[in-house]
Parts: C-alpha cells; sequence; structure tokens
C-alpha cells in the first residue's frame, strides 16, 4: 500500500494484488503446523478463551491500579 498526503487527508494506492485465498491458506497451513503448548494440552478452547479473557482483565485492573 502507498499513501500520500494530500490537501486535508490521505490517498492510499495499491501497489500489488493478493490472492486472498492463497493468502488465507498460507495462514491455515501456519496455525495448523503451531504445536499446542503443554500448557493448554488438555485444555478445551472455550476454557483456553475464557483463562485468556480473565488474564487480560486482571492485566488491565493492575495497569489501573498503578495508573498508567
Amino acid at each position: 500500500m502507498e499513501v500520500t498526503v494530500v490537501g486535508d487527508g490521505i490517498l492510499l494506492r495499491p501497489t500489488g494484488v493478493v490472492d486472498r485465498i492463497a493468502a488465507a491458506d498460507r495462514i491455515a497451513a501456519k496455525f495448523a503446523a503451531t504445536e499446542i503448548s503443554s500448557e493448554d494440552a488438555g485444555r478445551s478452547e472455550d476454557k483456553i478463551m475464557e483463562d485468556t479473557i480473565a488474564d487480560i482483565a486482571a492485566s488491565r485492573r493492575e495497569r489501573r491500579n498503578r495508573g498508567e
């Protein structure tokens, strides 16, 4: 993507064409090749998501308490 400031805005011009299906296939292949961590082995996706959301909430509370 090429970005140019013009007048009171920004002009975005594509510099190449991306094959979206091929890009999605490459991303899917990377995910498929990723090994599950020992911490996540045996846990459901719902449980992993629940724990991740709880970790994010705890981190935000901690930052708020520090005044960041």
